[in-house]
């Protein structure tokens, strides 16, 4: 019972991950200076679900997998079963845009529904679409990735994780000393996409993750003073990342403070703990997902229908948040949940048929 606590827990801070990337994507000009750097940099809710993800994994399939009772193939399909449902939901009605403007690209779509985008250095790819799904094709990198590393001791793990950041660090300090503002594709510049997009980079954070999960199951807990001083430190690191070079800014900088946060909001009986863990944050975590995927297409579509009307930021900041909130719960219940659920009933009832036809024909 303490275990699903904790990742009921987990499970609300995902909608204060997702209401930080909302609050990065609104346009704040009227609002104080202070709010507006906080704000800007909301993207850092992006490693919070990285990590949450290496955290979960390790949670939910770790023993399973060690002790062979569930196989990669069927893992991965789980893993699909996960992420397919809402992206393909999100991502039609931009195909049917497309192909009624005559402007469809075959290729970028398939790209995109394969959940291979964000391998691809142009903002035109890994921005195709829904924009914001171009960290599902991070995520399933991490998923193919996560049964090989499961397999490793923490000292091994250790190992690629320090390994990993001393690449992205010196690759870091080269392209701020060298080819700081490069643009080969697209309007972003080759760091961006190196940095924040490219999974092979990002996967750092979802090592972490791992790592996290591996110290918290020892049993080691922060003081409770550390869990304010977290939100803090977050807070204050926002305001300051601005004036971060971008390769650091974008890549190695935030993930002290989100694992520092990650980790002290493990520890029990805070009033956080207890504020996330309510059953109404934890709907809203149920629906994170769907606010993170729907959050950006609904800001756009909510600034043209209200452009007449010329509001400030304050009032459309609460009827954004109020659409996508509400939308988010209803696709989550009506939709998101349902499809996950028969899908991955569907992927274990048949891989179940399947090992007992083939345990008849061998005998």
């Amino acid at each position: 019972m303490k275990i699903a606590n904790k990742l009921n827990q987990l499970t609300g801070l995902r909608y204060f991950a997702a209401l930080l990337v909302f609050l990065s994507h609104l346009k704040w000009s009227g609002s104080s200076e202070i709010l507006v750097k906080i704000f800007e940099s909301g993207y850092v809710g992006v490693s919070f679900f990285f990590l949450l993800s290496g955290f979960v994994l390790s949670h939910s399939y770790k023993e399973r997998i060690l002790d062979k009772s569930l196989s990669c193939f069927k893992y991965i399909l789980l893993r699909l079963a996960r992420l397919t449902p809402l992206h393909f939901l999100t991502a039609l009605p931009f195909i049917l845009l497309a192909t009624y403007k005559a402007d469809i690209n075959i290729f970028k779509a398939i790209v995109n529904l394969s959940y291979l985008q964000s391998w691809i250095p142009s903002s035109s790819y890994y921005f195709s679409f829904n924009a914001p799904s171009w960290s599902l094709s991070n995520e399933m990198f991490f998923y193919f990735c996560f049964f090989p590393l499961v397999f490793l001791n923490t000292k091994n793990l250790v190992k690629i994780f320090l390994a990993l950041l001393l690449t992205i660090l010196t690759s870091a300090l080269f392209f701020t000393t060298q080819l700081s503002g490069l643009k080969l594709f697209g309007g972003n510049t080759l760091a961006h996409w190196l940095f924040y997009i490219f999974p092979g980079f990002r996967i750092l954070e979802f090592i972490a993750g791992m790592l996290i999960f591996q110290l918290w199951k020892t049993g080691y807990r922060l003081p409770h003073w550390v869990t304010s001083a977290s939100y803090i430190l977050l807070i204050t690191s926002m305001y300051f990342a601005n004036q971060i070079p971008e390769p650091f800014r974008l890549s190695l900088y935030f993930i002290p403070f989100v694992s520092l946060f990650f980790y002290a909001n493990l520890t029990e009986d805070t009033p956080s703990y207890r504020l996330f863990s309510t059953k109404y944050l934890t709907l809203l975590g149920n629906a994170s997902f769907a606010f993170y995927l729907i959050h950006q297409p609904l800001i756009n579509i909510l600034e043209r229908l209200t452009q007449k009307y010329n509001l400030s930021y304050l009032p459309f900041f609460i009827l954004c948040l109020s659409v996508a909130t509400l939308a988010s719960i209803f696709i989550y219940i009506f939709y998101e949940k349902k499809a996950e659920s028969f899908l991955k009933n569907y992927i274990s009832n048949k891989i179940q048929n399947q090992t007992i036809l083939a345990t008849k024909a061998n005998h």
